[in-house]
């Protein structure tokens, strides 16, 4: 008898965890111009994510609140983009839907130097580490969960003083995401590994030697879902 009573209790709890894996899920993808939909690419790496989400029949919401030429910023720390900063709408753009994930993909903009070498980035490094533990912060006071992703390098046709600029952005990126013990897209390693295995160049991976092609963005769609895919009912 205690058998038979039992054997309802184990199928409705296996019933339990399989409901709790398939929870819903929201997620936002918070970026510049290489998370934003863009011109000549079909599908960038947030609509990819969702569709892969939805193939494996987990209920999702991907909203992209990526903005081209966006920095970590606001505006009045450095206006050369007119546009609406992370800084700006962080609130709105991330925090008002409630995200149990966010993407963090910055830096690009950040490290640019307008007036060329051996002069300021946009937004100086120090500054963008604060800005980017300030996200990761409210968005775990939320409950909500962090990715982050390193800016991608750039093609051969950048100098190599931009080159190296925007690796140092990297390097933070993977400091912060280790520190605190974050999921890491480290998108600036993956595309290297995927064009030395098949031999080929980098920018093979960019429409303009800087933002990823349909073949980046799926990348970057298969990183996130193979970390989110995993996490879900954990």
């Amino acid at each position: 008898m205690k058998i038979l009573f039992l054997l309802p209790l184990l199928t409705a709890a296996v019933i339990a965890g399989q409901a709790q894996n398939h929870q819903p899920v929201t997620i936002v993808t918070f970026g510049n111009s290489t998370t934003a939909p863009r011109a000549g690419v079909k599908k960038v790496y947030a609509l990819r994510l969702h569709e892969k989400l939805d193939s494996s029949n987990i209920t999702n919401t991907v909203i992209n609140s990526g903005v081209p030429s966006s920095h970590t910023g606001s505006i009045r720390d450095n206006n050369f983009a007119k546009v609406i900063h992370a800084m700006d709408r962080f609130d709105t753009a991330v925090l008002k839907h409630h995200p149990d994930w966010v993407t963090i993909n910055f830096g690009l903009n950040d490290a640019y130097q307008d007036k060329g070498q051996h002069t300021p980035s946009r937004i100086p490094l120090k500054q963008f580490k604060k800005n980017i533990n300030y996200f990761i912060r409210h968005i775990q006071k939320q409950g909500g969960r962090v990715v982050l992703l390193t800016p991608n390098p750039l093609g051969s046709r950048y100098e190599q003083f931009r080159y190296d600029r925007v690796k140092e952005y990297a390097n933070a990126i993977r400091k912060i995401a280790k520190r605190k013990h974050l999921h890491l897209v480290d998108s600036w390693l993956l595309f290297y590994n995927y064009t030395n295995t098949l031999h080929l160049p980098l920018d093979v991976l960019f429409t303009d030697g800087i933002h990823p092609n349909d073949e980046g963005h799926q990348l970057i769609a298969t990183a996130l879902f193979q970390i989110i895919s995993g996490q879900q009912g954990q």
